[in-house]
C-alpha cells in the first residue's frame, strides 16, 4: 500500500485531441494537488479515435507516468455510457441492440409479435382473430443506441473489442500498469418496457413455460400478473448478473486487475427494477462497489446505505 491508495481518484475527461505532453503535464499537476490516480475517461468532444493505436499509446504513456509517480491508472471501459457498445461499434449489428415492448389495445393486429384476447379475468394468447372484442397486441422494437448485454455473445464481443485490446497492447505488464476498469451504468433498456430474446430460453429452463403465453401481463392486470411480473424482472436481473456482471468480473479476476463502477438508478427501488432489477446483487461482482453521486445534495440516503 502507498499514500496514493487513500487519495482521490477522479474521472479525467479525455474530450479533445490527445497530446502526450499535455497528458503528462496534467498527471504531474494532479500529483501536486494530492490526487492518487485517475480514470481515463473518453467523453464528448474526443478527437482521437477511441481504441485506436494512437489512443492506446496515450493510455500507455499515462500508465507509465502514473507508475513513476506511484499513482493508480484506471481505464473507463466505454466511450460515453452506458457500458457495453465498445464505443458504438457493436450497434452496427441490429441483433446486438436492446429490444423493448410496445403494447396497443384494440382490434387483433396480425403484425404484432404476440396478441391476446382481453377477457374479464384472464389474458388468452391468440394467433388470429377469434371473435369480436378487445385485444392486446405487443410489438417488439429495437433501440438505437444501447446493446443487449443480457446476451452473452454481445458481452463476449464487448470484452474482445475493449478489455482484451488493452490487455493485448500492454502484454505482460498489463496488471502492473493498470489498476483496473470502471464500468458505468450497465443496464437493460429502461426507457420502455425492456425485452430480450434471452428471456425465452430462460423461462423454458426455469419454469418450462413459453414466456409469450403470458408476456402481456406486464401491461394488464389479469389472473397471475403479480407472479409473472416477479418472475419476469427476476429473470431480467438474473441474465444481467450472469451474462454481464459475472463475465466482466471474471475477466478482470483472470487478468489480475480490479473492477469498479456502478449500476444505474440506485436512488429508488422502482428505478432499480426498471433498469437493472436491483443494484445490491451486482456489488458481489465488483472488487470496489460504487455508486453515482452527482452534486452536493443528498438525493437519497438509501444510495450509500445500500453500498455500505
Amino acid at each position: 500500500e502507498k499514500l496514493t491508495d487513500y487519495q482521490p481518484v477522479p474521472f479525467w475527461s479525455w474530450n479533445a485531441k490527445l497530446d502526450p505532453e499535455e497528458l503528462i503535464r496534467q498527471i504531474r499537476w494532479m500529483k501536486e494537488c494530492g490526487i492518487g490516480g485517475f480514470f481515463m475517461h473518453a467523453r464528448t468532444g474526443l478527437k482521437t479515435e477511441y481504441l485506436s493505436k494512437e489512443w492506446m499509446n496515450c493510455v500507455d504513456i499515462c500508465a507509465e507516468e502514473a507508475a513513476k509517480l506511484e499513482m493508480n491508472a484506471w481505464i473507463y471501459d466505454e466511450n460515453g455510457w452506458p457500458s457495453g457498445s465498445a464505443g458504438g461499434k457493436l450497434l452496427a449489428e441490429r441483433n446486438n441492440r436492446n429490444q423493448y415492448l410496445i403494447a396497443e389495445t384494440g382490434d387483433f393486429d396480425p403484425t404484432a409479435a404476440v396478441s391476446y384476447r382481453l377477457e374479464k379475468e384472464r389474458l388468452v394468447r391468440v394467433y388470429e382473430k377469434t371473435e369480436d372484442g378487445s385485444y392486446l397486441n405487443l410489438h417488439i422494437r429495437v433501440a438505437a443506441s444501447t446493446t443487449d448485454i443480457l446476451n452473452p455473445e454481445v458481452v463476449d464481443q464487448f470484452l474482445s473489442l475493449t478489455h482484451e485490446k488493452y490487455q493485448e497492447h500492454f502484454g505482460m505488464t498489463f496488471s502492473e500498469k493498470v489498476k483496473g476498469f470502471f464500468t458505468d451504468e450497465p443496464q437493460y433498456y429502461g426507457g420502455h418496457t425492456p425485452y430480450t430474446k434471452m428471456m425465452e430460453a430462460y423461462f423454458q429452463e426455469q419454469y418450462q413455460e413459453d414466456i409469450l403465453d403470458s408476456l402481456g401481463l406486464l401491461f394488464v392486470e389479469r389472473e397471475g400478473y403479480r407472479s409473472f411480473r416477479y418472475r419476469y424482472w427476476k429473470g431480467m436481473q438474473s441474465l444481467l448478473l450472469k451474462n454481464f456482471a459475472g463475465k466482466v468480473y471474471e475477466w478482470c479476476e483472470a487478468h489480475g486487475v480490479r473492477l469498479t463502477g456502478h449500476y444505474v438508478e440506485e436512488q429508488t427501488l422502482g428505478g432499480q427494477i426498471r433498469w437493472c432489477g436491483g443494484v445490491m446483487p451486482f456489488y458481489e461482482y465488483e472488487h470496489i462497489p460504487g455508486i453515482d453521486w452527482l452534486g452536493r445534495d443528498i438525493a437519497s440516503p438509501m444510495i450509500p446505505k445500500q453500498l455500505g
